[in-house]
């Protein structure tokens, strides 16, 4: 489980939706505004191989001008090593994601 705190740059006057749509979104435990009016900060859990699509997703919400990642933590999802399997690789252009069997390069 990964846990990514976000903040998203909403357009003018339109909070109040906004912060309705995120609280509704599977894996959003916290919604506060910010000073200045036109944004709001998250803090969103998510399995880690769906952390990106679900930022896309929040992204894509309407009314969201901008998403940007303060920080994500992915503790939990760490080996007694301190080593995690890395997502599938995602190749440029139209999303196409494919896993890369583990031991070859990726």
């Amino acid at each position: 489980m990964a846990i990514a705190g976000i903040v998203l740059s909403v357009t003018e006057g339109r909070l109040p939706e906004t912060r309705e749509a995120l609280r509704a979104f599977p894996g959003i435990v916290d919604v506060q505004g910010l000073e200045d009016d036109s944004r709001l900060a998250a803090v969103l859990e998510s399995p880690s191989r769906r952390l990106q699509a679900d930022l896309e997703s929040l992204s894509g919400l309407r009314h969201v001008q901008q998403l940007d990642v303060a920080y994500v933590n992915y503790e939990e999802d760490l080996d007694g090593q301190g080593h995690m399997a890395c997502p599938p690789h995602c190749a440029r252009g139209p999303r196409r994601c494919v896993s890369v069997p583990e031991g070859e390069p990726s």
